[in-house]
């Protein structure tokens, strides 16, 4: 929600008080208050500009101001209410100057005038006007008569001065605070009420449900495109006739008689067959105002009831993550996943191996997310979870009778689910020889044989497979099919394990501190990051990344949203790592000293980092070094050093850290 823009159409003295007032705390972000000094017809012209150019939401003003506009505007006028302490103190103020007092108020009295009369016991004269030279010619009879003082508007107080008379201006800074919440309220509702307007209107225009709504006598007044649609009539032909005459088996005037609402009704109306609802509506006192009928085609409730069911059973069927997700910081897993987004512009079949723990099916949802078969389903399947006849029957399906407790009518089997999609199968070195023979029927024909049955079924898959063994040294040893090996590794991907790349560390770190909910996010200064890191960087990583989250998962726990110091948090992180190597069986070991490492990464994304920013400038200013390089803050050439070393790096090997 914008600033409420409040126009004070003031004048003399109340204009100066507006421009000299300092807003309540509350309001100054939210309220751009313009003071316009005007009077009447002036005014109001300028009133009218303001509205007609919609700069305006409220207008402030007072006395014969606020009465002369507000009958000509659309937007709301709010009265500068004068209470009666303000009148109580002004009457007082202008009693000081001795003789009588005149209290000048446009139209009618001022409300407590008479009770502050017998209070206060001053001399006091109403004096009331509807017009300028009026109130000169009352205000000059009532000093000839001895009158010293002035009570009143910025007209009043301003003719009274002419006349040599002594004025106190009726308004005080409360009251127009005052004025200004209550302009403030009543554009703040004003432009709720206008969202809603439109967020009903949007939502009867761009519904697929047929909305028809009848005022008290049944005469159309809603027909919305939907209903149009459905029912085959444009709204011009329905509005403003009897909704009874066009549309009888809706039964709007049952329902403007009863006051009864008929829900699910299946009938037909104009030829087409609907199901609707027709509820009446209903004000104070149970008064029925019209009648608001909603209904679709009954074939698209049955077409959306039939994709529901089929999203329904297919549920979970989808990959979640993308390549993008993947955070590393070497060398070879930025090329590695240069080659998986390779990879995905094909239909081949996909071999991914690695370690426990190196995210072998982050790759797998990620290469599917970026395949042109990203909308169809994701079907995964651990082989080595289930046994030989399960995983059997969960693949390729069975038919009705083909073994005991099979279900009636048979079942799909994962093969099929995965149609148009991708089916990962994870641990593909533990599947049994006679589910190697059906799966490389699948991979060479494109098509499945339930079991028991006798019909082939044609399906449309791509196969992305994933193992922790040495798959050769198994279709050496003659476990697994030399066929389906050929078959599978079309295209190969190989995940190194983590002890390989302790360049990723950090960088998988800073991603999953920065990620966890319960992680003060203070552990991602430098300081702290490196108190963890370092430590981190001196172990082998038989789990790989998977047991580098589970320790810094325990990390989080154990620090309780707390953020020690670094030498602290590196101890802390050391005696994790003490216990990780009694859990393992393993020790320490790092090809490097932890602090080369983490500091070469650091100071490699710091040189990526320059580098984008150079590329990026170069690209805004379409190739021009000159320009790029003044955006930089850099001579023109720091920048061609910068993109000469960056080249050379990338011919020798070096490539940067992404």
């Amino acid at each position: 929600m914008g600033k409420v823009r409040i126009a004070i159409m003031g004048y003399g003295m109340m204009a100066r008080m507006f421009r000299n007032l300092v807003l309540p705390g509350e309001f100054r972000d939210i309220v751009d208050l313009s003071v316009y000094d005007l009077f009447w017809d002036e005014a109001l012209q300028t009133a009218k500009r303001l509205e007609s150019e919609k700069a305006v939401d409220v207008f402030i003003s007072g006395g014969a101001n606020a009465a002369y506009i507000r009958p000509h505007l659309e937007t709301p006028v709010v009265f500068i209410d004068i209470t009666t302490a303000d009148l109580a103190s002004a009457i007082r103020k202008a009693a000081g100057y001795g003789g009588p007092v005149a209290v000048t108020s446009y139209a009618e009295p001022l409300t407590g005038l008479e009770v502050l009369k017998d209070i206060l016991k001053p001399n006091v004269v109403p004096v009331i006007y509807e017009a300028y030279q009026e109130l000169w010619n009352k205000l000059k009879a009532f000093k000839e008569q001895g009158g010293r003082a002035v009570v009143g508007a910025s007209l009043a107080c301003e003719l009274a001065t002419q006349l040599g008379l002594e004025t106190v201006l009726v308004y005080s800074e409360d009251s127009l605070h005052l004025a200004v919440r209550h302009a403030v309220e009543i554009a703040q509702s004003r432009l709720r009420e206008v969202q809603r307007t439109e967020s009903l209107r949007k939502v009867i225009e761009f519904t697929y449900t047929g909305i028809l709504v009848t005022d008290e006598r049944g005469i159309v007044t809603v027909f919305n495109p939907a209903a149009e649609r459905i029912l085959g009539m444009p709204a011009r032909q329905v509005i403003g006739r009897e909704a009874e005459q066009i549309f009888a088996p809706l039964r709007v005037k049952e329902a403007l008689a009863g006051g009864k609402s008929e829900v699910g009704c299946i009938q037909e109306v104009r030829g087409v067959k609907i199901v609707s609802n027709t509820v009446p509506i209903t004000g104070k006192g149970d008064r029925i105002l019209g009648v608001v009928v909603t209904f679709q085609d009954s074939a698209s409730i049955k077409r959306v009831s039939d994709e529901m069911r089929s999203a329904q059973y297919k549920k979970g069927f989808i990959a979640k993550s993308k390549l993008s997700d993947i955070k590393y910081g070497s060398r070879s897993m930025r090329d590695l996943v240069e080659v998986a987004k390779r990879y995905s512009r094909t239909d081949l079949p996909v071999l991914i191996l690695g370690e426990s723990g190196t995210g072998k099916e982050l790759f797998a949802q990620g290469i599917h997310n970026e395949s042109l078969r990203s909308n169809g389903p994701f079907v995964a399947v651990n082989c080595a979870a289930l046994s030989e006849s399960l995983l059997e029957s969960e693949l390729f399906g069975y038919e009705e009778g083909s073994f005991t407790g099979a279900r009636r009518g048979g079942k799909e089997g994962l093969c099929e689910l995965a149609n148009r999609g991708t089916l990962f199968l994870d641990e593909i070195a533990e599947i049994s020889p006679q589910v190697q023979a059906h799966l490389l029927r699948v991979l060479q024909e494109r098509e499945v044989l339930r079991v028991g049955g006798t019909r082939v079924i044609p399906v449309n898959i791509r196969i992305i497979a994933s193992t922790n063994k040495d798959l050769w040294s198994l279709v050496q040893a003659g476990l697994f099919r030399d066929d389906l090996y050929y078959r599978l590794n079309v295209l190969c991907i190989r995940i190194p394990p983590l002890r390989d790349r302790p360049e990723d560390i950090p960088v998988l770190v800073r991603e999953f501190v920065g990620r966890h909910p319960a992680a003060n996010k203070t552990l991602l200064e430098e300081d702290r990051l490196g108190a963890i890191c370092k430590p981190l960087l001196s172990y082998t990583w038989p789990g790989n990344v998977r047991q580098l989250e589970n320790l810094l998962e325990r990390l989080i726990v154990v620090l309780e949203g707390e953020a020690p110091s670094p030498s602290n948090l590196r101890a802390l992180v050391e005696g994790l790592l003490k216990e990780a190597c009694e859990e393992w069986g393993t020790a320490p070991s790092s090809p490097e000293e932890p602090d080369a490492v983490f500091e070469r990464t650091m100071s490699e994304r710091l040189r990526e980092a320059k580098i984008a920013a150079a590329r990026e400038a170069l690209s805004r200013f379409s190739g021009n070094k000159s320009q790029a390089a003044r955006s930089l803050g850099i001579s023109r050439s720091t920048l061609w050093r910068m993109l000469r070393d960056e080249r050379s790096s990338r011919c020798s090997g070096r490539g940067p850290v992404q």
